[in-house]
């Protein structure tokens, strides 16, 4: 997955850089038999990465499950409520933290909303970066920011362009108030458009069986986001990318302006999530007996674009890539700009049941020719 950050390139690709980082968190990756649980063993985490000092505490201190009172303002000034909950967890060795949105349906066999955020402390900017992903408002966003005055203040631009601030505020806790505004004139005004109030939910009111861990409130995300299929609602879609579920060996080259290469062994695993509306994928390096999660890949397809869309989320490197695309004949190409205005194409090859070719490349003249900058080759072992 070639980088997002072509003027500070170090061979740095899909978030993988060849100047290793390696954890002193834990990097064991649990060994399952199931293809489907494989994503979810390695994305999980059991607390933050050492290296983010006092900044793990801007969100550790949400982990867990928390009962959610929703209140939208509807333009004609009207509102809605919608009961709901949102879990917390650790994830891709403690370097970032991930949370599932639910909102419960309000008529008999209704689907329930849900949606993600990851979010990852960026030491490059001295921000966080938070990336949200709704596939049932086809919404993919990217707000960043920090602690405020005692509140977490986030800032963006949604879809439309137009202006977000997102806010947790009267954080104790047991309980903190989110609010969502929106700007139409830049910045000047702003629009209160969500405001929900959590509860955290304690050890009495959770559910579950006696073990260990079914009550341990820091694996209440992961157990939440795992899916053993994909969605009904994803029809032949679904099949683009639920081939690829599962652990495959990576054998990746990394290819440099001036023809030299670096090389790079791990794995690629895949899985469903969040009710099996998104595919998530996690990219683990081998570096001797380490083993360490560089990263992430959320996709999921935007019934009104008619296209999948793709997000890859590196903490390591603080890189984030959005692109946009699907099938070409046996293929599947997706395509984005690089932070520099470059074009660059992401494709899957050459695909069959046990192994498939995966290609990154940019273009420096925007799409006149192209460079590869990066190769995997894929085996499957699951």
């Amino acid at each position: 997955m070639i980088s997002v950050a072509t003027a500070t390139r170090l061979i740095v690709t899909a978030g993988i850089t060849v100047t290793m980082i390696v954890s002193t968190a834990s990097n064991s990756r649990a060994i399952s038999n199931d293809p489907r649980t494989a994503m979810i063993d390695a994305l999980s985490a059991s607390g933050p990465h050492p290296s983010l000092g006092n900044e793990a505490r801007v969100f550790d201190r949400f982990i867990g499950t928390w009962d959610c009172d929703y209140t939208f303002y509807r333009e004609d000034g009207t509102k809605r409520h919608v009961k709901g909950e949102l879990e917390f967890g650790w994830i891709l060795d403690g370097r970032a933290i991930q949370d599932i949105w639910i909102s419960y349906p309000t008529e008999p066999g209704k689907e329930r909303g849900i949606g993600t955020t990851v979010r990852f402390f960026d030491a490059r900017s001295n921000t966080w970066r938070i990336i949200f992903v709704s596939p049932t408002y086809g919404a993919l966003i990217e707000m960043k920011g920090g602690e405020e005055g005692g509140r977490i203040v986030l800032r963006g631009v949604d879809d439309e362009g137009l202006s977000l601030l997102w806010t947790f505020n009267d954080i104790t806790p047991n309980a903190f108030v989110w609010r969502g505004e929106k700007s139409r004139d830049g910045g000047k005004t702003w629009k209160l458009e969500e405001e929900h109030h959590m509860t955290r939910r304690i050890a009495s009111q959770r559910s579950g069986s006696s073990s260990e861990h079914a009550n341990d409130p820091s694996l209440d995300m992961i157990r939440m986001l795992r899916s053993t299929g994909p969605s009904r609602s994803l029809g032949s879609q679904a099949k683009l990318f639920d081939r690829f579920v599962g652990t495959w060996d990576l054998d990746c080259t990394f290819y440099d302006p001036q023809g030299n290469t670096n090389r790079l062994v791990g794995e690629w695993r895949f899985g469903w999530a969040l009710d099996g509306k998104i595919e998530q994928d996690v990219i683990v390096e081998h570096h001797g007996n380490e083993r360490i999660a560089r990263g992430t890949t959320l996709r999921f397809y935007d019934v009104k674009a008619g296209k999948w869309r793709i997000v890859w989320i590196a903490p390591p490197t603080g890189t984030v890539a959005k692109l946009v695309g699907g099938a070409v004949d046996d293929r599947i190409v997706l395509e984005g700009v690089d932070t520099d205005g470059s074009p660059f194409h992401w494709s899957f090859n050459d695909i069959r049941p046990d192994s498939f070719l995966w290609r990154g490349e940019i273009s420096p003249d925007g799409g006149k020719t192209w460079r590869l900058e990066q190769q995997m080759r894929l085996t499957r072992r699951l």
